[in-house]
């Protein structure tokens, strides 16, 4: 974790800023990053998968180890710490999920770092699987319509829109075809 906090606050292992004289940058994203930051990024993906995946199956297991099942005492233990166990790793989930968010949500935790448009941030209003749903109802009532041959056509709005916006429209892509609304 120290390596990936690294690797995304020190300025030479991040992608170069976007700036407005370039012609490749569009929307205000950064410029590609460089092979040697790519590495980086990678390595520390790797080193957290190996150390995760490395110590999280073993941890209870170890713990467990300490306890010798021969002795009536030591097996009630046993039970005991796979208990404490569990509740640490739901009670940390907990946490996660409700204390924190909240704290993100209402004190703006590192909301700084973050460069969103306002329009982006909105709050959840209605019930997600109604939207999925509807989305899955009307992709099966037109999955045997044909997709425009241009992909421009599929946009309702026109690319100065988007420009303004600061924002890209999403090209036509062959694969999930049945989805498509």
């Amino acid at each position: 974790m120290c390596l990936l906090t690294l690797v995304v606050s020190i300025p030479a292992l991040r992608p170069p800023a976007c700036n407005s004289n370039n012609q490749d940058c569009t929307a205000g994203f950064a410029l590609p990053a460089y092979t040697f930051q790519i590495g980086i990024f990678y390595c520390t993906q790797y080193v957290l998968a190996v150390g995760t995946g490395g110590t999280k199956p073993n941890n209870s297991t170890m713990g467990a180890d300490q306890f010798d099942e021969s002795h009536p005492k030591e097996r009630k233990q046993k039970l005991s710490f796979f208990n404490w166990w569990m509740f640490s790793i739901f009670f940390r989930t907990l946490f996660a999920n409700t204390f924190l968010v909240y704290i993100q949500d209402n004190v703006g935790l590192c909301a700084r770092l973050y460069q969103w448009q306002d329009s982006w941030h909105k709050l959840p209003s209605g019930s997600p699987f109604t939207s999925m749903l509807r989305a899955l109802v009307e992709a099966s009532q037109k999955w045997d319509v044909k997709a425009p041959d241009d992909s421009k056509e599929i946009h309702e709005l026109d690319a100065a829109y988007y420009a303004m916006k600061g924002s890209c429209r999403i090209d036509l892509t062959p694969t999930l075809r049945f989805l498509r609304t």
